[in-house]
C-alpha cells in the first residue's frame, strides 16, 4: 500500500483542524524546498489562519494537543487488550510525550507571533480576506523577486521555529495512518455509501488508491458524517469540468477510531 495515494475526510473538528494544519505544513515544506515563493506564501497564510483561528476555523493548536492526548489514551487502551503489542506502544506513548512537550515550548509561541507581524504574509494574508472597492492589490509578483536577497532567511528562521509542530505532525499522521488494517470495497457505478459503527467514535476517513489510478485523474469526492459518508468518485482532465465516474470502482478505506 506504500504506493497508494491516500486522501483524508475528517469526521469531527479536532481532526479537520489536525489536517488544517497538517496540509498547510507539508504544503510551506515543499515549496520551500522547491523555492517556490508564492506558493509558499499561500501555505504560510493558510497556516494562519488554522493556528490563529481565523476565516471561520477553530484555533488549532489546542485542538492539536488534544488529538495528541486522544491518542495516548487509546493507545493505553490498546496495550491492556494487547500485553504482547505494550513495549512498542509504550515507545509510541513516549514520543508522544515528547512531541507535547516540544509543543508547550517558545518556539511555537514564536513562530505565531511570526505569522501575525511579517509584513509580507500579513499583506498576502489580508489580501485574501478584504479588497477596497476596485480591488487593489501589491503587485506580488512584480516585487517578489526584489525581495529575494532575505527570502531565505525568512523563509528558514520560519521553519526552524515551526520543526517541533511539523513533526509532532507527522508523527501522529503516520500513526493515525497504521492504526487500524485497510478494508475493501467496491463503488458500484463510481457512488458507495459507508456507514460506521454507531458505537464507536470515528475521527477519520482514509480512502486509498493506486497511484497510477490518480494520476489518470481518478479522485474520491467524500461528504457526511459520522453516521452516514458517502465517496463518490470522478475523474478530473484538464480543461474538462470534473466528471462522474459512471463504472465500478475498487478501493481501500480506513475509518480511524480516534475522536
Amino acid at each position: 500500500m506504500n504506493d497508494w495515494v491516500r486522501f483524508t475526510f475528517a469526521l469531527n473538528a479536532r481532526m479537520q483542524a489536525f489536517v488544517d494544519v497538517r496540509d498547510a505544513l507539508y504544503c510551506m515544506d515543499e515549496a520551500r524546498r522547491r523555492e517556490e515563493d508564492l506558493a509558499w506564501l499561500q501555505a504560510a497564510s493558510d497556516l494562519r489562519a488554522s493556528l490563529l483561528g481565523d476565516m471561520g476555523r477553530k484555533a488549532a493548536l489546542a485542538e492539536i494537543i488534544g488529538l495528541l492526548d486522544a491518542l495516548q489514551t487509546s493507545l493505553g487502551h490498546l496495550a491492556e487488550e494487547h500485553p504482547s503489542l505494550a513495549p512498542s506502544i509504550q515507545q509510541a506513548c513516549n514520543r508522544l510525550d515528547q512531541h507535547l512537550q516540544a509543543l508547550q515550548q517558545p518556539e511555537l509561541s514564536q513562530a505565531g507571533q511570526f505569522l501575525v507581524r511579517d509584513a509580507l504574509i500579513s499583506h498576502y494574508y489580508n489580501a485574501q480576506k478584504k479588497h477596497d472597492l476596485l480591488g487593489h492589490k501589491q503587485c506580488l509578483p512584480q516585487f517578489l523577486p526584489t525581495l529575494r536577497s532575505d527570502w531565505k532567511a525568512r523563509v528558514e528562521f520560519l521553519h526552524s521555529l515551526l520543526t517541533p509542530l511539523l513533526e509532532a505532525i507527522e508523527t501522529v499522521d503516520q500513526m493515525l495512518n497504521d492504526y487500524v488494517q485497510w478494508q475493501y470495497r467496491t463503488a458500484v457505478e463510481g457512488s458507495d455509501k459507508i456507514t460506521p459503527d454507531r458505537k464507536q467514535h470515528y475521527g477519520l476517513l482514509v480512502v486509498g488508491l493506486p497511484r497510477a489510478q490518480v494520476a489518470s485523474g481518478l479522485v474520491p469526492d467524500m461528504s457526511g458524517n459520522q453516521r452516514v459518508i458517502r465517496v463518490r468518485f470522478q475523474r478530473w482532465i484538464p480543461a474538462q469540468s470534473p466528471e462522474e465516474v459512471k463504472e465500478s470502482v475498487d478501493y481501500a478505506f480506513m475509518l480511524v477510531p480516534i475522536a
